[in-house]
């Protein structure tokens, strides 16, 4: 009875939590709750489109199975199928988790443990909720009426163990994701240690997604250069060619408990799906041993401060008043020390370029593709505008990523223009930095061209730039939300309709520079009236947007108390 009170307290406690979100405060004005009430209904309104998926997941799973039960296709091709895409799912399930680990139960969990409820509930409750991930979610009804079609055969003793063993594969994926978010938590119990685990994990799985591709270019080259024949392999001649580890998979036991009952071996079948079930057993005492250890183990590493006063900054920002400057630094300051802020930095320019080399394989014949691998520019400029969306959470959310330390901001001697000016000016500081690790990655890809080019792609990123500011200071304004981008999951991300925004906005804000690059191809202009056009439209933008950007800053003085509460997520 306690654990049915605990997780009855626990389901009130969420249900409440929505209902709060909501309605709001009394202290927050009608946009800020309609705001609130947009981002909170906007998960209900993905899983109201995903509805079409999983029916047609639905109609796939139940088609196959009454189409292997009357012997209608091989049971092998269709198994092998379920296999595949169980696997696809348990990997997509634990590459998310790793990366956004602050999304679990896990971190809402020390919250309640003032409260009176074991944590084995607790455990237990982190479980059920990784039941409920998109993965899974979407994963369940095309199991169930895998199994259905079976039945709708006259296969029921295969209905029966596709059943048994999905249900059995569900709570191992459900405890495999717990044990995944219960060590990464534990990991990043340090701030500094959870940053760098962050900031090489994105990194690192950004630049291996394009190893198979690379590697399936050279491979594909050399099939061809050898023998023009492909010959198809048939699904016993896969399975031998597997490593040996691959049989205590779940996703393979899986398809052997299944074939094993469409070939009336019953206790074959009975011995698989045992094997699920207690590798689900053996997962879920090992996520509850870690879960444990995570919320009993206290924070090592306590935060240094800096003693003193800060003084006088060293530089100050060219063109800018001392109020702007500062807060320029400031802003430039806190973004590079998130991750969010580090990714923007580092990771555009290597993505693009390693994007470019695999590209400049993949065909022979130039193309508009390929020429990014042959023109270091063009990679240039990709990455710039890469760069620009990958500062989304700073620039789409001014006010919100500061959290509480927008309410010392809104106490410094400066007017609303010189706070908004600086704002822009600290994330033009971040995005020149990453235009400076793009451009050496750009001439290590290819050196060569003309000069003009490249100085006209930093000046169009920069104009860029520029249009975007005073849309992304109002957009702030209008719709913040109070993010932690010292983590990469969702928790991070700016409002949905800042984010939509800004992706449309930047593309179109790009197009200019890239129609005055066009200028080049089609009209014998040559790179130095390129680089004059691109130099005329940065300074109509920047000659635009500062006055723009004034304007802009008188929503923001309207909305400072509101901001504040947000930032600081009250």
């Amino acid at each position: 009875m306690t654990v049915l009170h605990s997780a009855r307290a626990i389901v009130w406690l969420r249900w409440h939590l929505l209902i709060n979100s909501l309605r709001g405060s009394r202290r927050r004005d009608t946009l800020e709750q309609v705001s609130r009430t947009f981002a909170t209904v906007m998960p209900m309104v993905f899983l109201a489109l995903s509805i079409g998926t999983v029916g047609a997941v639905c109609i796939l799973g139940f088609l196959g199975g009454r189409a292997v039960s009357v012997g209608l296709i091989d049971a092998d091709i269709v198994v092998f199928i379920v296999r595949f895409s169980l696997v696809v799912v348990l990997g997509l399930l634990v590459v998310v988790t790793m990366a956004s680990p602050v999304q679990t139960a896990l971190a809402r969990s020390e919250r309640l443990l003032i409260l009176p409820i074991p944590r084995q509930t607790l455990h237990l409750a982190e479980v059920l909720a990784n039941v409920l991930d998109p993965w899974i979610a979407f994963l369940m009804p095309g199991l169930a009426c895998f199994a259905a079609g079976f039945a709708a055969g006259g296969a029921h003793r295969a209905a029966a163990a596709a059943l048994a063993a999905g249900v059995a594969v569900l709570a191992v994926f459900a405890s495999a994701g717990a044990l995944v978010s219960g060590l990464v938590g534990w990991l990043l119990r340090s701030r500094r240690r959870g940053e760098l685990f962050m900031l090489v994990f994105v990194i690192g799985l950004s630049l291996l997604s394009f190893l198979p591709a690379a590697l399936g270019t050279s491979a594909g080259a050399r099939r061809r250069q050898e023998s023009p024949r492909i010959e198809a392999r048939t699904v016993e001649e896969f399975d031998r060619a597997l490593p040996v580890w691959t049989r205590v998979v779940p996703t393979e036991i899986y398809g052997r408990a299944v074939l094993a009952a469409l070939d009336g071996r019953t206790a074959a079948a009975l011995l698989a799906i045992g094997a699920i079930v207690a590798e689900a057993l053996v997962l879920f005492g090992l996520s509850s041993a870690v879960h444990r250890r995570a919320l009993d183990t206290a924070e090592r590493e306590t935060r240094r401060r800096r003693s003193g006063s800060a003084g006088p900054a060293a530089w100050r920002v060219p063109f800018a008043s001392p109020a702007v400057s500062a807060i320029a630094l400031v802003e430039y300051r806190t973004t590079l020390r998130s991750v969010r802020g580090r990714l923007a930095v580092l990771l555009p320019g290597p993505m693009v370029a390693v994007l470019a080399t695999v590209l400049r394989g993949i065909s022979d014949e130039p193309t508009w593709l390929t020429a990014t691998g042959d023109a270091g520019y063009l990679a240039l400029a990709a990455s710039l505008v890469f760069g620009l969306y990958a500062l989304q959470p700073f620039t789409m959310n001014l006010f919100g990523a500061d959290r509480a330390g927008l309410t010392r901001l809104f106490l410094a001697p400066a007017t609303d223009a010189e706070l908004a000016r600086g704002k822009v000016a600290g994330c033009g500081l971040v995005l020149a930095m990453s235009a400076a690790v793009s451009l050496v990655a750009a001439i290590l890809l290819a050196p060569a061209g003309p000069l003009a080019f490249w100085l006209a792609a930093l000046a169009g990123a920069a104009a860029t730039f520029a249009l975007l500011a005073p849309i992304a200071v109002v957009l702030s304004a209008l719709f913040p939300v109070a993010a932690d981008v010292g983590r990469t999951g969702t928790g991070g991300n700016p409002h949905a309709v800042p984010m939509l925004a800004g992706t449309v906005l930047v593309a179109a804000f790009a197009l200019p520079a890239v129609a005055i690059f066009l200028v080049n191809w089609f009209w014998t202009g040559g790179p130095l009236l390129v680089l004059a056009l691109m130099l005329v439209w940065l300074a109509a933008s920047v000659a635009a947007a500062v006055p723009l950007v004034t304007l802009a800053s008188r929503v923001m003085g309207v909305r400072r108390e509101n901001l504040a509460l947000v930032a600081a997520a009250r």
